[in-house]
């Protein structure tokens, strides 16, 4: 237990530099990039700093688990740690196991990360250096919700506001309501219509009678759960959604018996993908020696990083093409996936040979 503490520590402790240098380089970029833009409001530089810091973290976080295994095992083995280990019998498995446990629990955690509002940090720090960005609507939207077929002339999703709405409510195939509202707000379980005309349709046609049955409301609750994120989903070729927001958008997708190819694409890269840092970790150690001198430690150090920027590269551009409906996500992501998986449970299987 004690030397799977020591492991975790020194490799939690380069993972914690890189972080906190990626973090920093990001930032400082980004600061750069906007500097002319920020607010006069301290308060909003400070909360742009936070959610900038929480979009890069996307980039930064499996980079540094992956560059700081690297880099963990290079001091480790150049300190010939690494072989007194093995000389007191502790196995290469053994050895690389607090490094798997703690990427892979890191790993989880981001993947829940990415089921929050954490997602969408990068759209609510562009929205503080540019306002206009709040006004940034969606348009024409038309969707079909259980029972009901909903038209959005515009929606404000930073603003989880809408504009002249329309839904029709149908049993079967017959039309039983109309609703019309000039303005809507997403309460965060329903969207609330203000000013709202109702028209119901009556069952039976009778002469001299008014066939519809018109009525005013001030606020009307309709669309559980319907969040104004989803939409981004059916509207933007590259839509930024959370796991809980493609989860409920691929429903809709499928009770409208239409292709969710897309949200597919974006529950592979938010679940399947980040996982390549735990593999690769696996394939990394497998080819790291057993004493210093059998190998050529910077050459190594570098194809290491190499391969390891290499694979995140890949998977980082096969998600961004799945995403945009370029390609499949089953061949673009889980097929790749599927590959790494393979090489690097034999890694595993073989560590303690190698």
């Amino acid at each position: 237990m004690r030397a799977f503490f020591f492991i975790g520590k020194n490799y939690l402790k380069y993972v914690l530099i890189l972080l906190v240098g990626l973090e920093f380089f990001f930032v400082s970029a980004d600061s750069m990039k906007y500097a002319d833009h920020f607010p006069d409001s301290a308060n909003l530089v400070i909360l742009f700093f936070v959610y900038d810091a929480m979009y890069a973290l996307n980039y930064t976080l499996p980079l540094s688990l992956v560059l700081g295994g690297i880099l963990f095992y290079i001091t480790f083995l150049k300190s010939a740690q690494f072989s007194a280990m093995l000389a007191l019998g502790y196995s290469k498995r053994k050895i690389i196991a607090p490094v798997l446990f703690i990427s892979l629990l890191m790993t989880i955690g981001y993947i829940g990360l990415n089921a929050t509002p954490f997602v969408y940090a990068q759209e609510k720090a562009e929205a503080i250096v540019d306002q206009n960005a709040l006004q940034n609507a969606r348009e024409d939207i038309f969707v079909k919700y259980n029972n009901d077929y909903v038209y959005f002339q515009k929606v404000y999703p930073l603003l989880n506001k809408a504009e002249n709405i329309k839904v029709f409510e149908l049993d079967g195939e017959e039309l039983k309501s109309f609703v019309d509202a000039k303005t809507a707000f997403f309460d965060g379980d329903y969207w609330i219509l203000h000013d709202v005309n109702v028209v119901k349709i009556k069952d039976e046609f009778i002469k001299n009678q008014n066939f519809l049955e018109t009525s005013h409301i001030a606020r009307l609750k309709i669309l559980k759960n319907f969040r104004p994120k989803v939409l981004d989903t059916f509207s933007k070729d590259k839509p930024t959604v959370s796991i809980v927001d493609a989860i409920v958008s691929a429903k809709i997708l499928i009770s409208q018996k239409i292709d969710f190819e897309k949200v597919r694409a974006i529950l592979y890269s938010f679940i399947v993908i980040p996982f390549f840092v735990p593999l690769t970790l696996i394939i990394v150690a497998y080819f790291v020696p057993p004493l210093a001198r059998y190998a050529n430690i910077p050459l190594m150090s570098f194809g290491f990083v190499i391969l390891s920027l290499i694979l995140w590269g890949i998977f980082f551009s096969v998600s961004k093409l799945s995403v945009s409906g370029i390609i499949y996500p089953e061949f673009g992501i889980l097929i790749p996936m599927g590959i790494l998986t393979i090489f690097a449970l034999y890694a595993l299987v073989r560590i303690n040979q190698a």
